[in-house]
């Protein structure tokens, strides 16, 4: 079956001095509490550990269960309908059926005595937000409230998580301090709409009875523009807006959180997408075999390299070539 020849970002990786228009935002996201649903925007400050838009940041808060290991949709598929929203002092959860939640949001500025715990390897820190969140969290994810869920938060300082070790043949555009709060990998992750509509037509092609859109995949932006698709994976720097520029730190590699439905909160019977991105964006170079086994490709991670604002609308440009 077809798959990806190599990703890994080839040739001059020194940032464009000149610039061509490719599309436009369509849509920016971010998900304050990691695994939960997201918030739309329309502008966010490019962090340097996640995007920020008033009192949000992306994947500031998480859910841990009781012996401490990470807890998302991937095991349980209806956390991705809790609703986080935020004001200067709280955080509130909402979930159908059940009473909202406000979480007041400590003013701490370290994270001296802290949770230590592992997200896939990474050590990192994180402030308990007490037994009453994570009751309510229990009772939602579990229908246990004394099923011992914890919910941590990381204060916006230096991220708690370790630098990125280098890797030149798998990545060469990581730099050490790529490193997000609470989000999987990379502080952001940027998808475009020709890749989706192509990812559509493979679906129909195997007679699945499936069509996506891009909020299953969770990006923080997402583009639209005259260009083929997958086309992302080559861009080593993005502009957007006049001054803006993220670095393509590699391709998102996907896992079975592709499977869960948004809208629904349970995951696909055939375990599609997944599935069929399987048969036609893995791996085909030995070494990116080895890195990333099954998982196919599908969006880019991104870092800032000179941050400011963006918003919707705002023009996307890559280096021209």
């Amino acid at each position: 079956m077809p798959g990806v020849p190599k990703t890994a970002l080839q040739g001059d990786l020194t940032i464009p001095t000149k610039w061509s228009v490719v599309g436009k935002v369509r849509k920016l996201n971010i998900f304050p509490v990691k695994s939960l649903a997201h918030v739309e925007v329309d502008s966010f400050k490019t962090g340097v550990f996640g995007a920020e838009s008033g009192q949000m940041v992306d994947r500031q808060f998480m859910v841990l269960d009781k012996k401490n290991k990470l807890t998302t949709s991937r095991k349980f598929p209806h956390m991705s309908l809790i609703q986080p929203e935020l004001t200067q002092t709280e955080l509130i959860l909402k979930y159908p059926g059940v009473e909202d939640i406000s979480i007041p949001i400590p003013s701490a500025k370290s994270l001296e005595g802290g949770l230590e715990f592992e997200i896939f390897g990474d050590s990192c820190k994180g402030i308990y937000l007490g037994e009453v969140a994570g009751s309510w969290l229990s009772d939602v994810i579990l229908n246990d409230p004394e099923g011992g869920m914890k919910l941590l938060y990381h204060p916006k300082i230096i991220s708690s998580r370790p630098d990125k070790p280098k890797n030149e043949v798998i990545a060469p555009n990581t730099k050490p301090g790529d490193k997000p709060y609470y989000a999987d990998t990379f502080a952001y992750m940027l998808m475009t709409q020709p890749s989706i509509e192509e990812v559509n037509k493979l679906l129909e092609q195997e007679d699945v009875d499936l069509v996506v859109e891009e909020k299953r995949f969770r990006p923080n932006i997402f583009i639209d523009g005259e260009f083929p698709a997958f086309a992302e994976d080559k861009w080593a720097f993005i502009k957007i807006g006049e001054t803006v520029v993220f670095r393509n730190a590699r391709v998102c590699d996907r896992c079975v959180f592709t499977t869960v439905d948004p809208v629904m909160g349970d995951k696909h019977p055939q375990g599609e997408p997944l599935k069929t991105l399987r048969k036609y964006r893995c791996a085909e170079d030995p070494d990116e075999k080895k890195a990333y086994g099954t998982s196919p490709f599908l969006g880019v991670f991104l870092a800032v390299e000179t941050a400011g604002n963006i918003k919707t609308g705002d023009k996307v440009s890559i280096g021209q070539i």
